[in-house]
């Protein structure tokens, strides 16, 4: 499964902003428009704001919603809550409330509120995966990812999309990475931004050569970042753990 990530100025138009997102997430988890939203938190409001995203994640599943969406931390740089869900089209962006929830829309909207409140800030960042650059869907959900995020030279676009596709895909792919997705930023970060997110265990993944370089070797590694730097201004490597019991995902299927 996909898986893959402002300030608050006026608190009721960030508090309908926070309702829709939830309220909107996609019906589908393998779609190609990804909408990240990031939430950070205020420290002394994290429990409030679990136990919060959990009584919504109720409220949907009693109402039968099939809007799903996961729910990432970060566990490195700042911490935030990383929302995700997938769309088919640009079009189901434009979709409103979910018919289904119509007797649920004031509990959804009074729990939405008290989200809010647990929060400081938020923002949205809508990426367009690449499906010719990644590695088909596994069907699981990573425990935990590691995103790469790449600012690449305006004028090394095309080269460095060559390099992804002939170089660095077949080494993820050989290094036995199970879940692996390519991306552009779209829409809410820089379109020159190339968003790569690999499945992992654990950090103990870490204890040896993990994706590329464990499918080249220290050498053939060494010699693939030389020619990716020619290519780009900066990159930065962050991890996520998946938060499962604040998550609302399809049932399980029968096996």
């Amino acid at each position: 499964m996909r898986s893959i990530l402002g300030r608050v100025v006026c608190q009721c138009i960030f508090a309908m902003a926070v309702v829709a997102a939830l309220a909107s997430s996609a019906s589908a988890q393998d779609g190609t428009i990804r909408s990240v939203t990031l939430y950070t938190v205020k420290p002394d409001r994290v429990g409030d704001f679990q136990a919060e995203i959990k009584e919504y994640n109720a409220v949907l599943a009693k109402g039968g919603s099939t809007r799903y969406d996961s729910v990432w931390v970060s566990l490195t740089g700042p911490r935030e809550y990383a929302l995700v869900s997938y769309r088919d089209k640009w079009a189901d962006l434009d979709a409103g409330a979910d018919p289904k929830m119509k007797d649920q829309a004031a509990d959804q909207a009074r729990i939405g509120l008290r989200i809010i409140a647990c929060t400081e800030s938020s923002r949205r960042i809508i990426d367009e995966i690449k499906p010719e650059l990644s590695l088909p869907d596994s069907g699981e959900v990573p425990k935990m990812i590691r995103v790469l995020v790449t600012d690449v030279r305006p004028d090394k676009i095309g080269d460095y999309l060559d390099l992804m596709k002939n170089e660095i895909l077949p080494a993820v792919k050989k290094g036995g990475v199970k879940d692996y997705t390519f991306a552009s930023r779209r829409f809410g970060a820089p379109n020159t931004q190339f968003i790569s997110v690999a499945g992992m265990n654990s950090w103990a993944d870490f204890d040896g050569e993990f994706g590329a370089e464990k499918g080249l070797g220290k050498e053939g590694y060494k010699a693939l970042v030389a020619k990716v730097r020619m290519l780009i201004t900066s990159s930065q490597y962050d991890v996520y753990r998946f938060e499962s019991d604040l998550s609302y995902l399809p049932p399980a299927a029968a096996k």
